[in-house]
């Protein structure tokens, strides 16, 4: 059995947490895709890890950040699982820990141990995911005793995820008092992916709300809210972040795939 509750932040932890996400799993395995999204999250498993399954099957660590990616990758859920997610912004964890988040071919980033294996033994014996989100907001406000003052880069992460979908990036970037040099090196190594590749990711994620929402997909409808050239460049993105064809993904069962996404809440 998987069962997801999805919570969100407050105005306690809002400098830095987009949300949290509980899960728990019973079985012997259950795996599908994990669509790339435009946040990095903290993960902590408290009893058996998951599998990244392809050519070669990588067991996750019981902590660690899942960055952002440019592509879907396969999750594969098995055992007893107890897992704690808390979406954050990426430039703003990146820069709160020093962390180079730059890309890694084992799509999981090391914490500091020394930091992050305290909290992380203090809410594997906390009871309730109320108490284990308390601990870790807490937590978190005691590494930044001072209000977070956002820089360039903060300021860069934010608009792409705001206006992405309407804006060149070219304007975008305009609009962050850097070089253009600065800001692009500096940004993969803070989020991990480039501009480009953020503004892709929330495209992406865009669409994917969108037919959520309405229940229903309309393909000329999203080339042109995607701000896509044409059906073409549409297929061929998708192709390239998914692994498969929209045609083939929105007509095959995606219960597994959006909880595995948090999109939705609820129990399988």
């Amino acid at each position: 059995m998987l069962d997801i509750e999805l919570f969100g932040n407050d105005k306690n932890n809002e400098w830095l947490i987009r949300n949290f996400e509980a899960y728990r799993f019973t079985g012997s395995s259950l795996a599908d895709k994990f669509i790339p999204r435009p946040d990095i999250s903290i993960i902590f498993h408290f009893r058996d890890c998951p599998l990244i399954s392809g050519e070669t099957s990588l067991k996750l660590e019981p902590f660690f950040v899942a960055p952002i990616i440019p592509r879907a990758i396969t999750l594969q859920f098995r055992g007893n699982m107890d897992t704690l997610a808390v979406s954050c912004k990426a430039t703003v964890f990146s820069q709160l820990f020093k962390l180079d988040m730059s890309p890694v071919s084992k799509r999981s980033i090391n914490l500091p141990q020394h930091i992050f294996f305290p909290a992380w033994k203090a809410m594997a014996n906390l009871n309730t995911t109320n108490k284990r989100m308390a601990y870790f907001s807490g937590f978190i406000n005691s590494v930044q005793q001072t209000p977070y003052r956002p820089d360039a880069i903060d300021m860069l992460y934010d608009k792409i995820l705001e206006k992405s979908i309407t804006y060149p990036l070219k304007e975008i970037m305009q609009e962050c008092f850097a070089s253009k040099s600065t800001l692009l090196r500096k940004f993969i190594k803070r989020t991990g992916v480039s501009p480009k590749t953020l503004a892709r990711v929330v495209r992406l994620n865009y669409l994917w709300t969108k037919i959520r929402d309405e229940n229903a997909v309309d393909y000329q409808e999203l080339i042109f809210d995607g701000n896509y050239f044409d059906q073409s460049h549409f297929i061929n993105d998708f192709k390239a972040m998914v692994g498969e064809t929209p045609g083939y993904f929105f007509n095959r069962n995606l219960n597994i795939v959006k909880m595995f996404s948090g999109k939705p809440a609820g129990k399988i």
